[in-house]
């Protein structure tokens, strides 16, 4: 039990395993109109500020980054200030009244992801491998929690409070939902843990 705890707590660290070279196609062109919108920014800036929000997991490279700004200053979402642009790093973008639009509308990929994703998991849960379950296992449970919790206390200033008793509520019972299957599944393993143990102690006995 303390290794899986230890696995569980290594496999939450930004390893050079866990990096990812990639993310969900339109992700990185979403979030650049983002964070943009926030306050104006150099295209350097928005390089740092995802890998210090993805602890270092995510970390787009220049060739990725500067063609997604000069894409979206030609299509006129974002635009920058007056002055040299000899270097663009150097250049800060501003959004647009177009790109505020735009941002708004792409909006629903992120409302639509989670429900297009369920029709996979099963494909997902498939490929888990047997021997890695119960790291997989507790870790997820432990990341959905920790998301869920960052998620909040990151938006509840923003969300009026009748909304806030209405999340905590349903989250509430979803909590009393899981607690009870999982009360359930212990009280179904413990007989066989029982017989496992008797069988082991008489084996010894011989």
């Amino acid at each position: 039990m303390r290794q899986l705890r230890q696995e569980s707590k290594e496999d939450c660290s930004s390893s050079p395993s866990a990096r990812l070279h990639s993310a969900p196609k339109g992700l990185l062109r979403h979030y650049i109109l983002h964070r943009i919108a926030q306050r104006p920014v150099h295209g350097y800036e928005v390089i740092q500020d995802i890998g210090s929000r993805t602890e270092g997991a995510w970390r787009p490279g220049a060739g990725s980054l500067y063609p997604i700004l000069k894409k979206l200053e030609s299509e006129g979402l974002i635009e920058t200030e007056a002055g040299p642009r000899e270097e663009a790093t150097r250049r800060v973008y501003h959004i647009t009244p177009k790109g505020v639009q735009s941002l708004a509308e792409s909006k629903e990929m992120f409302t639509n992801f989670q429900h297009r994703w369920s029709f996979m998991r099963k494909i997902f849960i498939e490929l888990i491998d047997p021997e890695n379950l119960a790291s997989f296992f507790v870790d997820n449970s432990n990341r959905q929690f920790q998301l869920a919790r960052e998620i909040f206390e990151s938006k509840a200033s923003k969300i009026p409070e009748r909304d806030i008793e209405y999340m905590l509520k349903e989250y509430a019972l979803g909590l009393e939902r899981q607690l009870s299957w999982t009360n359930v599944k212990i009280h179904e393993i413990k007989p066989r843990l029982m017989a496992t143990t008797t069988r082991r102690k008489g084996a010894k006995m011989q």
